[in-house]
């Protein structure tokens, strides 16, 4: 069946059109692709990509600019992102802010050596059991009381370090802290109303996990790790 060239090539006018759309998609994009810094750069290519425009032979150089800005844009969007640290999401996570503030106010000297939570380490990874503002708040006068020792002692043995991987730590009944105690992983699972038992999602970092809890661990009603 024959085809009227006509109906495959576009007019000049929708070259034009296109090329107009083209310029606009191009714009967002190179706003997006390009640093922060790069705003003047991005209006100086956009101001030549309008007097190219001009010309019909550059009409068809714009649309492949448009090309090519989706096509890194794409790539872009396809890099794994950089995840941020514990101490990162500590910080950040609205939620975790009273553990986060007693978290930076202990000294790195003392009982019980402080876990860096800003360094990854080579053959594990830690997992740190958050408890929320709301578990605070909640927690007893006589917790909350704690002389130093004891606080710093309570506040590490929210902290473990391992090397399984978060799908078997999750299949365990519990795991060792960093103050040798036993830390049940019930804080980190819920049970529905149909007996089914399901972790809790952590937060991801780039040195392990955080998972935020509803109670306080009380390192005098854990049990001692055996050597």
């Amino acid at each position: 069946r024959m085809v009227r060239w006509a109906t495959l090539v576009p007019s000049r006018f929708e070259v034009k059109e296109q090329a107009a759309k083209a310029l606009e998609m191009t714009q967002a994009l190179l706003v997006r692709v390009l640093p922060s810094d790069a705003e003047a750069s991005t209006q100086k290519i956009v101001e030549t990509v309008k007097e190219t425009m001009q010309d019909p032979r550059g009409q068809a150089a714009v649309a492949s600019v448009a090309v090519l800005a989706v096509t890194i844009a794409y790539l872009r969007s396809k890099r794994p992102k950089k995840l941020p640290t514990i101490r990162q999401i500590l910080e950040e996570e609205p939620d975790l802010t009273y553990f986060s503030g007693e978290w930076e106010e202990l000294s790195d000297a003392g009982p019980w050596d402080k876990p860096n939570l800003n360094h990854s380490l080579e053959q594990s990874s830690l997992i740190v059991f958050a408890p929320t503002n709301r578990a605070f708040q909640l927690a007893s006068p006589k917790t909350m009381n704690l002389d130093k020792a004891k606080w710093r002692k309570l506040l590490i043995t929210h902290v473990a370090q391992t090397s399984l991987p978060q799908e078997d730590l999750e299949r365990r009944a519990s795991v060792v802290c960093c103050t040798n105690l036993i830390v049940p992983l019930s804080i980190i699972k819920d049970t529905f109303s149909d007996e089914t038992v399901q972790a809790r999602r952590p937060l991801q970092a780039s040195n392990g996990l955080v998972y935020l809890i509803d109670e306080v661990l009380m390192p005098d009603k854990l049990s001692i790790a055996s050597a």
